[in-house]
């Protein structure tokens, strides 16, 4: 299954969302000015060439999904606007995906997840990648795209086993939001074992994040409590749904010391909703609709308004007054729907909601013996059946990809220059020539690199000084190329790279080479190396050793000339 994770332009318009757009938000094109008190300031320094943002809005996601996404939006993008580093990238384009969620803008939503995928890959940003791609894989499933969803949740998994060090935020995030992808995909056994992961680490991880776990976990179980309820004997499980209130209680504490607000509505809805369908059921009744007001809230609030609606539909129908249970619940229902659209989908939440109108709408629904009883019985068994398949192809699915990923890291190993970690010789030599036979007429740029002035640093100070050289000039070469450019270590101080570029480019190409080569000699005080580079561009096929000899020639007439120099062959 194909899949298109890279990155998009860095606005709204590119992602589909002109209706969400910023001038709709206030925001004047990118202006920081307008924005007012954007929580951003860049400081001198600069990571990867991009400036190093101070003081980045930690407090994104938290907002975004606590009712003042438009604000996030805007601060969002006009950090985005400021050429950030990856990682400061990757924060900004998970808050704009979460953004987009509260938005309702469910096609916009995923991709943005997906940019952040492929800006994750290219930037080796493995953590922030998994919790985007956890994203994606909830948003497919609501979408109904369950293939898509079920291939991106076992890339998720493949990628879950390289994440080792729970220490790290990043980390904990990422493997938070997986657990959550998993409940929902119903493959709650590897849920749990994440779960129990994250509890390792329970006191590390961030007030927000402990909230959002506990959070997440009580509506969990609450679900599953009033799952249980659709089979005979059709009783709620008390024990579950008092598990969800203790878990709620210790979300909402977190919650007051810096989290998530809406937790605290939650933890009311929660505990009324308790008493309402085990308890007091005319007690549980009043104190939802003293609660009614959280139907005015948005998708942040879409759990805390279904158990709203099934607490007051549950009480009503155990107190005899099933008509106006269905009336009520089905008003109440479609505000719920319209308002969480995205998040509505093909969601657990909507079918519980669904079974207490139906049993409001037939009250001998569960009566031992009915048609209707049966009928259900049936479907549930299906369900239960479709369930165990479904997580059975997913482990499938996860052991090809997981075998598939070792078997491209044996072969990277073998193709790779185990000093510098660029493509090696042997790499090297199979890259030109499949670019030496390519039939299309593509300009293709060789670009051979040898160091002036390294045999002397080597002989003077060592080959440990040399290695050091070596290793920090080729990862200036790799930065200063471009992503889809090979580039590989030759030989003892001499580079390949290879590029789809024409002459004018290659060229330019290469004076960047040189040039990122001597402020690397200058910053390690090594002052005296320096690049001379050959240029050949082919137009079309040509023999590799006539393409590599060419290359040779045109670069030792850079050295003859002085070095520090590129000639074109």
């Amino acid at each position: 299954m194909g899949e298109s994770d890279s990155p998009d332009e860095h606005s709204l318009r590119s992602l589909g969302t002109d209706e969400h757009s910023l001038r709709s938000l206030g925001a004047d094109q990118h202006s920081l000015r307008s924005l007012g008190a954007v929580p951003v300031a860049v400081g001198d320094d600069r990571l990867d060439g991009a400036p190093v943002v101070r003081n980045l809005g930690a407090d994104w996601v938290v907002r975004a999904q606590d009712g003042d996404a438009a604000a996030v939006l805007r601060e969002v993008e006009a950090l985005l606007s400021l050429d950030p580093n990856p990682r400061d990238r990757a924060q900004a384009m998970y808050a704009r995906a979460l953004c987009l969620i509260a938005f309702d803008d469910l096609p916009g939503a995923i991709r943005a997840c997906r940019a952040l995928v492929g800006h994750c890959r290219t930037a080796g940003l493995d953590a922030a990648g998994l919790r985007g791609r956890a994203v994606l894989v909830d948003l497919l499933r609501r979408a109904g795209r369950l293939e898509e969803a079920i291939g991106q949740l076992a890339r998720a998994m493949a990628m879950e086993s390289t994440l080792t060090d729970l220490s790290q935020p990043d980390v904990q995030a990422a493997l938070g939001a997986l657990a959550v992808a998993l409940r929902h995909c119903g493959v709650g056994e590897e849920a749990d074992r994440l779960e129990r992961r994250l509890a390792s680490v329970e006191p590390e991880l961030s007030l927000p994040q402990r909230s959002s776990r506990l959070s997440n976990l009580a509506f969990e179980h609450a679900g599953q409590a009033m799952e249980v309820s659709r089979r005979p004997p059709y009783a709620i499980d008390r024990l579950l749904l008092r598990q969800a209130l203790v878990e709620i209680d210790r979300a909402r504490e977190l919650a007051a010391h810096g989290g998530y607000q809406v937790v605290t509505v939650e933890s009311e809805v929660l505990h009324a909703f308790a008493e309402a369908a085990t308890g007091d059921a005319e007690s549980g009744l009043r104190r939802l609709r003293g609660l009614a007001d959280v139907l005015d809230l948005g998708p942040e609030a879409t759990s805390a308004q279904v158990f709203w609606v099934a607490g007051v539909v549950r009480a009503l129908c155990r107190l005899g007054r099933a008509a106006e249970a269905l009336r009520e619940g089905r008003d109440a229902a479609a505000r719920v729907g319209a308002s969480a659209r995205a998040a509505w989908g093909l969601s657990g939440e909507r079918l519980m909601l669904s079974y207490e109108l139906m049993r409001a709408e037939n009250p001998d629904a569960e009566r031992p013996g009915s048609a209707t009883a049966d009928y259900l019985g049936l479907g549930e068994q299906r369900t239960d059946t479709d369930i165990t398949l479904l997580g059975a192809l997913f482990r499938a699915r996860v052991a090809l990809l997981r075998n598939a990923d070792e078997r491209r890291i044996l072969a990277r190993e073998a193709a790779s220059d185990a000093l510098t970690g660029l493509v090696n010789r042997r790499g090297a030599i199979g890259a030109v020539a499949d670019a030496a036979a390519r039939p299309s007429p593509d300009a293709i740029a060789l670009l051979l690199i040898d160091l002036d002035g390294f045999k002397e640093v080597n002989d003077s100070s060592g080959h440990l000084v040399g290695d050091g050289v070596l290793r920090e000039v080729a990862g200036e070469l790799r930065t200063a190329a471009r992503q889809d450019d090979i580039v590989a270590r030759w030989g003892g101080d001499e580079f390949v790279v290879i590029a789809v570029l024409d002459q004018e480019r290659a060229v330019a190409l290469a004076d960047r080479l040189r040039e990122r080569v001597r402020a690397c000699a200058e910053r390690i005080g090594a002052p005296g190396i320096t690049a001379s580079i050959g240029v050949v561009v082919r137009n079309g096929p040509i023999v590799t050793d006539q393409w590599l000899r060419t290359a040779d020639e045109a670069m030792y007439r850079a050295k003859r000339a002085g070095g520090d120099a590129t000639v074109c062959g």
